[in-house]
């Protein structure tokens, strides 16, 4: 007769359980991150620190997201969490710095097609 193939390798016993059940645990966590409200107990301890600001941007302005981007985002993370446990007052701040691109470019385009420039620069070629 066969053994059961989990009475053939040793696995340490432990009250962690087998079954995730996220669907009922996820709303107990939330509530716990709520009341624990870590993040503002750290912005709160070093509002009189001296600051340190990096600007996300946003996650693909300028294209699909592809491993750079997540390797950006995880960068960003890195230097703020270090910056903040090297004494500073590191809060993330979101942004949404395109330097330049895409929506100032298509808003010059269509002032350069709105303007008298344009226009002149059309009848001459016409």
């Amino acid at each position: 007769m066969l053994e059961s193939f989990k009475d053939t390798i040793f696995l340490p016993q432990t009250d962690f359980q087998m079954r995730a059940s996220l669907a009922s645990k996820e709303p107990e966590l939330l509530q716990h991150f709520d009341e624990v409200d870590i993040y503002g107990k750290l912005r709160e301890i070093a509002k009189n620190r001296k600051k340190f600001i990096l600007h996300d941007g946003p996650p693909f302005a300028n294209g699909t997201p592809h491993a750079g981007t997540a390797m950006n985002k995880v960068l960003k993370d890195i230097i703020v969490r270090m910056k903040q446990m090297q004494g500073f007052d590191a809060p993330f701040v979101p942004g949404w710095d395109c330097h330049g691109l895409p929506i100032e470019w298509i808003v010059e385009i269509s002032l350069f097609l709105n303007s008298e420039i344009c226009a002149n620069n059309l009848q001459n070629i016409g």
